[in-house]
């Protein structure tokens, strides 16, 4: 399940450092698994983990199942670069879980929906997202079905200033109506892999964001 060059979230699990990283498996031997040295979410800036830190390790596989499994630094070696060698354990430990359990925030961003049904073409609000879907407003004279697909670009404005653009084919989950609002929940089909990062990387900015505010817990 794990290949050299595959992309990784590594997501901390120590209270007192709850950061997140991205980084890419640079070899694979017996129990160990080698990466490069991880990128920051939060300061998009070179991490250095010390040995014996707990992680949880999140990838996705060519057939877009996403895996979460619990490892820890157990050391550090230089080969052509310097490495970080992570515990590899047994393939029962592994995870499967639905893209929608990564971090999901509650916060408006705007997305634009193409329906292939109906053929409507409509730009409307998030109510919450994550790198595996996310819930939208409905306009009034909108009427969606559930499976019913079509392509969804979103707009997201990064903590840096950037704005990052997420093109996705969409499935509809379900709709329901809340304080007389008419919501969608929406999953996305077939994200690569920079794109979920990049989904991932703004939710956890925002949801750092909402607790510096104490809008969140």
């Amino acid at each position: 399940m794990l290949n050299i060059g595959m992309n990784l979230t590594l997501e901390s699990l120590e209270s007192n450092n709850p950061d997140k990283y991205k980084c890419k498996i640079a070899d694979i031997e017996n129990n160990n698994l080698y990466i490069d040295y991880p990128i920051s979410l939060t300061t998009n800036r070179t991490a250095f983990l010390v040995n014996d830190l707990h992680l949880n390790c999140i990838f996705s596989t060519e057939d877009n199942g996403t895996y979460l499994f619990r490892t820890k630094v157990i050391g550090k070696v230089k080969k052509n670069i310097p490495l970080i060698i992570l515990h590899i354990p047994p393939v029962e430990e592994f995870k499967k879980i639905q893209r929608r359990q990564y971090v999901r925030v509650e916060t408006a961003v705007d997305i634009s929906l193409y329906l292939q049904n109906s053929k409507e073409r409509f730009t409307t609000i998030t109510e919450d997202i994550s790198a595996g879907g996310c819930a939208v407003l409905l306009p009034k004279n909108i009427q969606m079905h559930p499976l019913e697909t079509g392509d969804a670009t979103i707009v997201l404005p990064m903590q840096n200033g950037d704005y990052q653009y997420i093109n996705t084919p969409i499935k509809l989950i379900r709709n329901w109506e809340d304080a007389g609002k008419n919501i969608a929940s929406i999953e996305f089909i077939d994200l690569d892999e920079k794109d979920t990062q990049s989904l991932f990387r703004f939710c956890f900015e925002r949801q750092l964001e909402l607790r510096k505010k104490g809008l969140l817990t």
